[in-house]
Parts: C-alpha cells; sequence; structure tokens
C-alpha cells in the first residue's frame, strides 16, 4: 500500500519548489509527486481540462475581489482530488505519493478564513456573468465545465447546486468540529487524511516578501492578515489531528528554504521507509 504525505503551509511557504524537486529527483518512481488543486500541472494527471477552465473561474473571481466565487471555485477545485489520487494510486502504484496541498487538511485550515472573507463581502450575483466571461476568454470551455460539474457534485454530496452557497454550507460541515468534520469532507471529497503531513512552517514576513518577489496576480487571501490567520489555523489543525487522529504525523518543519529544503526533501524521502497507516 502506498504512503500517502501531505506538504502543506500558507501561500509562499516554498510548496511548489519542493514538489519541483521531487518530481526531478523521481524518476524511479517510487516518489510521486501531484499537486492540488492544480491538477493540471501534474504531468499525465486526468481532469486536466477541468481544472483549468475552474482554476481560471477562480482567478477572474480574484481579479474583481469576489470571495464568494473564489471559495466555491476553491472547493469544486478539491472534489477533483478523489478521482486524480485514484488514477495515481491505481495505474502507478507509487512508493510514496506526495501531494502539494491535501483537500481535507487545506477545507480545516482555509474554510474559516473564506468563511470571513465572504462575510465581510457583498454577495453580487450580478457579477458571476462578469466572471465566468472573464474565464471563459482565457480557457474555452470554463463556463460549461463549472455548471456541468457544480451539478455533478450537487447531486452526489448535496453541496454546491448554488454557487453562493457553497462557502456557508462547507462551514456547516467545520462547524461539528475536526472529530466531525473529517468523516464528512472525506465523504465529500473521496479519500482519507495523509499518513504524514509536513507543514512548513515560515514567518508571515517572509512570506509575504516572497509572494512580492513573485510578481503575477496576488490571491484574495495574500495579505499579512489573512495569512497569520492561515498559520495560526495549521497550528490549530496539528493539535487536533494528533488529539482526534492518532495515526496521523503531522510534523512542523521551521522556515522552510523557499528553493527547497533539504530537510523536507530528505523527510519525503525518508517516507519511503515508514509503513502506511492502516
Amino acid at each position: 500500500m502506498s504512503v500517502r504525505v501531505a506538504v502543506v503551509g500558507i501561500d509562499g511557504c516554498g510548496k511548489s519548489s519542493i514538489i519541483a524537486r521531487l518530481r526531478r529527483e523521481s524518476v524511479d518512481r517510487e516518489i510521486m509527486p501531484i499537486t492540488c488543486p492544480d491538477f493540471h500541472e501534474t504531468p499525465n494527471a486526468p481532469m486536466y481540462e477541468l481544472s483549468r477552465q475552474l482554476k481560471a473561474i477562480g482567478e477572474a473571481a480574484d481579479a474583481v475581489g469576489n470571495a464568494v466565487v473564489k471559495a466555491a471555485t476553491l472547493y469544486l477545485r478539491m472534489t477533483l482530488y478523489g478521482p486524480v489520487e485514484d488514477f495515481f494510486l491505481g495505474t502507478y502504484r507509487p512508493g510514496v505519493l506526495i501531494c502539494e496541498r491535501h483537500p481535507l487538511i487545506e477545507t480545516l485550515v482555509y474554510g474559516p478564513v473564506y468563511r470571513r472573507l465572504a462575510r465581510a463581502a457583498r454577495r453580487r450575483p450580478d457579477e458571476l456573468e462578469t466572471i465566468l466571461a472573464a474565464a471563459e476568454q482565457r480557457v474555452p470551455g470554463a463556463r460549461a465545465g463549472l455548471r456541468y460539474w457544480q451539478a455533478l457534485q450537487g447531486g452526489r454530496t448535496g453541496i454546491g447546486s448554488d454557487i453562493w452557497t457553497v462557502i456557508d454550507e462547507v462551514a456547516g460541515i467545520l462547524d461539528s468540529g475536526t472529530a466531525g468534520a473529517v468523516p464528512r469532507l472525506a465523504e465529500v471529497y473521496r479519500t482519507r487524511l495523509p499518513d504524514t503531513v509536513l507543514w512548513l512552517d515560515t514567518p508571515v514576513e517572509e512570506a509575504v516578501r516572497r509572494l512580492v518577489e513573485r510578481g503575477g496576480g496576488r490571491e484574495i487571501h495574500e495579505s499579512a492578515r489573512y495569512l497569520t490567520g492561515l498559520r495560526e489555523g495549521y497550528l490549530g489543525i496539528g493539535s487536533e489531528l494528533q488529539q482526534h487522529c492518532p495515526g496521523v504525523r503531522f510534523e512542523r518543519i521551521a522556515n522552510a528554504d523557499a528553493d527547497g529544503s533539504e530537510e523536507v526533501i530528505a523527510r519525503c524521502l525518508a517516507a519511503t521507509r515508514e509503513p502506511a497507516a492502516p
């Protein structure tokens, strides 16, 4: 059975660099790195076009500052996780599947932050068409892709039939606490908690500096204020998982190097020698 490792942390902590290095160094497929929720950035991943379409809608929502649509598309993107994970585990059978982010962990951490962002925002249903039109220009088929997948997932999980209520429905799950939310989210995302979570704990000031240097469009939550809340969220979830999910290893790696911490690389490689959780 494959060991499943999640590399997590606030934006700017170095996750992408770690995954890129692991991808270059895992030519024997004993280790297979994948990216969540940008599944289209993973070589040979299924759901490629839908992943691109949903991301384009989220980026269009970011551009106009619409936190409600952004949160909804993040959720829908993460519902791709189960089918993608099943494909790689069943097709390649890697010793270790290493994921940049994980839907269960990220929903527990990012969910409360996006709930606050959505509550502070004015809901603008008329803006959805503007967002979809902008996404359609960048990735043709984005509008149809969203609506079809949204309908499928709404029918399967009871969540997401209305894009304006997705964040409230997910928040309702989180209100049950970690012990109650994990089984429900596992059903929604068609997965389970990873065997090991590696938290790259980077100071918020350093993360913001890296994001500024990276340039490009910034996501709605990428401010010192919200990144601080996210860091606190990872700290809290680590304690919660240790209390309610003792089979999950949650390890903090302080101030990981932006170019790919040697400690993180070594820790990921060491996972090949650890038994998977039953």
